[in-house]
């Protein structure tokens, strides 16, 4: 589906990680009890069945690729140079975020998983139908370019990235051409759970 929402993390991982690793992130992931999504299934809504798993891709041009899959909202692909996490929104969501208080409870869910990847930030991207958005996830992100080198070619062709989803306007939105990012480093979520330690 065109414009779909992914978000890309500044992960790192050295290829070194051993099974155990990996196992020791899949049992985080499992306890964030995350909720299921919803399918259609003889006309009724029912949530999907199943738990996280992992498998590794093999392919000679990444050190490694780890991808994390489950019946939930999101599904991280994990780089050596950086966390790839395709959603189950659309890119415009975005641009009405800020009406929408069950956004704040996403946000929170994305947090949680960028966290157990060992990330701080994401910026987000969109699938297809988005000219440079489109191009930067797909001749990039997926390709492995470090995080860090991306958000400089950003900067450098947008701007500093907004971070106050207020300011995204959805009557200026065209996919065909994109003239800012967004960038969330969950700085309310940080802030929140150092006040309750």
């Amino acid at each position: 589906m065109g414009e779909d929402l992914y978000a890309i993390t500044n992960s790192k991982f050295t290829g070194n990680e051993t099974n155990k690793d990996w196992d020791q992130i899949l049992e985080k992931l499992k306890s964030l009890n995350l909720e299921k999504t919803l399918k259609v299934e003889n006309d009724e809504l029912i949530r999907m069945k199943g738990q996280w798993s992992y498998s590794f891709n093999i392919d000679p041009e990444f050190s490694f690729l780890v991808d994390f899959d489950g019946p939930y909202q999101f599904n991280p692909l994990i780089y050596s140079n950086i966390g790839v996490i395709s959603t189950n929104l659309n890119y415009s969501i975005l641009y009405h975020a800020h009406k929408l208080g069950s956004f704040d409870e996403y946000r929170k869910r994305l947090y949680s998983i960028v966290q157990v990847f060992g990330g701080t930030e994401v910026i987000f991207l969109a699938y297809e139908n988005c000219d440079q958005l489109s191009h930067i996830l797909e001749d990039m992100a997926l390709q492995n370019v470090p995080y860090e080198e991306i958000k400089e070619k950003m900067i450098l062709e947008f701007g500093n990235p907004l971070t106050d989803y207020s300011k995204l306007d959805s009557d200026k939105l065209n996919f065909d051409n994109i003239t800012e990012f967004i960038l969330d480093d969950f700085r309310d979520l940080k802030t929140l759970l150092t006040d309750k330690n």
